[in-house]
């Protein structure tokens, strides 16, 4: 097992990554300070719950916790729980499990959705309890888990409902993630690439190198999420809430990758790796095209990477005005005037504000297959 502390003061946690670790999961909850009087309530999906949930409970059971399961309802798209109605219904769940003498504590089991609908509903129920990250999912093992980001989405874009709020602990066991399909491997490949742009040179060859079958090996899989944890653990301490322009990179891809999810709807036709890889590759046509973009070599090795973890280089059937419209809703927005992650090189990128509406509409189009 390798171990990440994120230093953050009184919010600090340590990450774990190791296989088993979903099976001993009680007692590194109750080592993160959980006190076996609170109820736990266990936040998933049935299809994640029927595989996982049986030795979560066991492990917790044996450390003494009283705990019970909360599922998100059945949908198309996983994106679903992540609605406004989702949330209501489970903060009338968490209230109802208060009180009678034991608080309340939530566990995120599942991917990036779960741990952002958990996340939001531990942040704001009694202004806080405290939740642990267990993600059975690549994307939210390397990346969605950690840092604190929470929210839940309106039907105008996504995660427009927000807070920063840290767990109590990440438990990532690449044990967990066997059972993916092969789309789910690619999609969450899609942050890990991302880290190495923007960070890991070195992360970066070694997937070019290996593709999706070489990475899946289970030591390498290990390693990858390992380094990730620890590339998204550095850049939360220096940028915790976002304030110094330092946590902005980790969002490579995701402006273009946001909008085009929320385009279609969030109905799955795109997943939120499949659409940042191809957001992705609009902030290197946007690098290019103003300039901020030295390694000319970059697009091209981009490309060929993504190709080998199966990953899409244009999106179809969205209209480009509703991607654009999309993009208008961008968080990272300041006063209307839009804001992207643009590399520079290999491990390097720049913030760059205000990108004219002609060049980001031509980078736009160039993706549209």
């Amino acid at each position: 097992m390798r171990s990440v502390h994120v230093g953050l003061g009184s919010r600090a946690y340590e990450i774990r990554v190791g296989h088993g670790l979903l099976a001993e999961a009680g007692k590194w909850i109750k080592r993160a300070g959980m006190a076996t009087g609170r109820h736990v309530i266990v936040v998933s999906q049935r299809a994640i719950a029927e595989r996982y949930h049986a030795p979560l409970s066991q492990s917790l059971s044996r450390e003494g916790f009283h705990h019970s399961l909360f599922l998100t309802p059945a949908a198309k798209s996983s994106e679903a729980a992540k609605s406004s109605a989702v949330y209501a219904k489970l903060i009338h769940t968490v209230a109802a499990r208060d009180g009678g003498g034991r608080s309340v504590a939530l566990v995120a089991l599942g991917g990036g959705v779960i741990g952002d609908l958990t996340g939001f509903a531990a942040s704001v129920y009694r202004r806080g309890v405290p939740y642990v990250q267990l993600p059975t999912t690549l994307t939210a093992q390397v990346d969605s888990s950690i840092g604190g980001k929470t929210g839940i989405d309106l039907p105008e874009g996504k995660n427009l409902l927000g807070t920063i709020y840290q767990p109590a602990a990440v438990l990532s066991d690449p044990s967990a993630l066997q059972s993916l399909p092969d789309r789910h491997w690619s999609d969450g490949f899609a942050e890990v690439v991302k880290y190495g742009v923007i960070e890991d040179a070195a992360l970066f060859a070694l997937l070019e190198r290996e593709g999706l079958e070489g990475a899946r090996r289970p030591k390498t899989l290990e390693q990858v999420i390992f380094r990730c944890a620890r590339i998204k653990a550095r850049v939360v301490e220096r940028d915790e809430f976002d304030r110094q322009g330092i946590r902005m990179a980790l969002n490579f891809g995701h402006t273009a990758g946001h909008a085009i999810e929320a385009a279609s709807g969030f109905t799955g036709r795109y997943t939120h790796g499949e659409a940042v890889a191809i957001g992705m590759l609009v902030a290197c046509d946007i690098a290019e095209r103003l300039g901020v973009l030295k390694d000319r070599t970059l697009t091209g090795r981009l490309e060929r990477t993504l190709i080998k973890f199966n990953l899409p280089m244009f999106y179809r059937g969205l209209p480009l005005e509703t991607i654009l419209k999309a993009v208008g809703y961008d968080k990272k927005a300041e006063a209307g005037v839009n804001r992207f992650v643009l590399p520079v090189r290999i491990g390097k990128v720049r913030i760059v504000g205000n990108v004219p509406s002609e060049i980001l509409t031509a980078a736009l189009q160039k993706r549209k297959g």
